[in-house]
């Protein structure tokens, strides 16, 4: 069952700009939110509880707007994420047309809250 609790708390600390780990690694981390690495500015909104917890995927309009377009449990997208990946970019092709998805040099160029970012150690 999707945790709508869960996501709707970490949708608003992420749109108040509040403190969120992010990562542009595939690594052992856990960060809150993801990009994907080999998939064209695909991101994923990592939402952990319950166990295995969920997976919003959606890419950047412009920055500080995550478009967040589908949603999937962790269980059934293990694995998949390249059929994902595809389908949140026709998504957005459907959706936007030619508009293409926003891109930054670094975490300042997607975000302007507070980012830590994951794959630096403390």
């Amino acid at each position: 069952m999707f945790p709508a609790v869960e996501a709707e708390k970490m949708i608003g600390i992420f749109c108040a700009g509040q403190y969120v780990t992010v990562s542009r690694k595939k690594n052992k981390v856990r960060p809150d939110l993801e990009k994907l690495e080999g998939f064209d500015e695909v991101w994923s909104f990592c939402l952990r509880r319950p166990v295995p917890g969920w997976r919003l995927l959606g890419r950047f309009y412009q920055k500080d707007h995550l478009i967040l377009l589908r949603g999937w449990d962790k269980h059934k997208l293990f694995n998949e994420y390249e059929k994902a990946s595809e389908q949140i970019i026709d998504d957005w092709d459907a959706l936007f047309g030619t508009k293409v998805a926003h891109s930054g040099d670094w975490f300042s160029g997607y975000l302007s809250g507070v980012v830590r970012d994951a794959d630096e150690p403390f």
